[in-house]
């Protein structure tokens, strides 16, 4: 009895076809020209790409490092050496002293002490009378301004100063009058000056009365600056208008004694007080042109 396996030489039964023997599936054909540019162009595209990249990063990383690694900005240049501290009243206090302090006739006594206020006149037994208005007359002497060319300035923005020295009259006991030392205490009045429009709020104007000669042989007299008239001189340091040193009588440098006649000269003083319908008093200052 047959178990159904065809032996190997047995005829095959009709209806069946002989199959082609199996061959190995054949691998597709290599990429093309084309496609291998266009994979290359794909490569340096991308590469650019990480190469920008990593400037980018490379220049971030860069400049962290300098703001990390730089030393801090220097500060910048203080006005002066010294400066006054608390209210405007104490600051205009400690400016007085401070600088009247510093100025000294060639024995080394002090040229003149300073007193300072709001502007006021005294009246006797009144007391004081404040001044309401500065009134300035004009320097006609050189053909520029009318004889009606007078400001009238707000008294309630100023400060008076008052160097008084030792003798009759707040007078300079010693020593003896010069345009040397007349000079420096011209300097005193701009350093005064310049110290309140730097440290004291709301000043726009201040009166500097400088000591008679003990002789009464001239009239008194002020130097009166205006903030915007040293505008730029409150812009550098001090030191770059007047020296850190102050000089003693006739020791002045040219360069800063032409810096005080520049700045002082033209805003010297003689000075009267007028009263006004109210009561208070209008100071009434004349100019004076040095050297006539």
């Amino acid at each position: 009895m047959s178990d159904g396996t065809i032996p190997p030489d047995a005829t095959p039964p009709s209806g069946f076809v002989d199959a082609e023997p199996a061959r190995p599936v054949s691998q597709p054909g290599g990429p093309s020209r084309a496609d291998r540019a266009r994979k290359a162009a794909y490569r340096a595209r991308f590469g650019l790409v990480y190469l920008a990249l990593a400037v980018v990063a490379g220049v971030g990383v860069g400049a962290l490092v300098v703001l990390l690694t730089r030393p801090d900005a220097a500060p910048a240049a203080r006005w002066s050496a010294w400066a006054p501290e608390g209210s405007d009243s104490a600051k205009a206090k400690q400016i007085a002293d401070h600088v009247s302090k510093s100025y000294r006739l060639p024995d080394g006594q002090q040229l003149t002490t300073a007193l300072v206020g709001p502007p006021q006149v005294s009246a006797g037994a009144s007391g004081n009378v404040p001044v309401r208005a500065i009134a300035v007359r004009p320097d006609t002497s050189t053909g520029k301004k009318e004889e009606s060319d007078i400001a009238v300035i707000d008294a309630r923005d100023s400060l008076m100063f008052i160097l008084c020295g030792l003798g009759n009259n707040c007078s300079i006991a010693g020593g003896k009058a010069s345009q040397a030392r007349h000079a420096l205490l011209r300097r005193e009045a701009l350093e005064l000056a310049l110290y309140t429009f730097k440290y004291v709020h709301g000043v726009d104007s201040v009166s500097v009365f400088l000591p008679p000669r003990p002789d009464g042989a001239a009239a008194a007299t002020s130097v009166f600056l205006r903030k915007s008239d040293v505008r730029a001189e409150l812009s550098k340091p001090l030191a770059n208008t007047i020296g850190p040193r102050t000089p003693t009588v006739g020791k002045m440098t040219k360069l800063e004694l032409a810096t005080v006649n520049r700045l002082t000269s033209p805003r010297l003083y003689s000075y009267q007080y007028q009263q006004a319908q109210d009561g208070s008093a209008v100071l009434v200052y004349d100019p004076i042109i040095l050297g006539t």
